[in-house]
């Protein structure tokens, strides 16, 4: 039978390994937002000089709603 130390022990370690996981989930969508955050600013440039504040913003917002759909994050 288990004796009470190695009972906390486990019940201490389990929930410190779930965690690990959640973590490396946690930055992979920092990272998957970062990079949409990146193609937005792109599709944002490639509106040149004369295009005005609400239609650049316009296609930035399409943009950056459109690779986080495909990455499966929300926006």
């Amino acid at each position: 039978m288990l004796n009470t130390k190695s009972l906390v022990a486990f019940a201490l370690f389990v929930p410190l390994m779930a965690a690990i996981p959640a973590q490396a989930a946690k930055m992979d969508s920092k990272a998957a937002r970062a990079a949409c955050f990146q193609k937005a600013n792109e599709a944002v440039a490639s509106q040149g000089f004369a295009a005005n504040t609400a239609d650049k913003n316009a296609v930035g917002l399409d943009a950056y709603r459109q690779c986080c759909q495909k990455a499966g994050i929300r926006p």
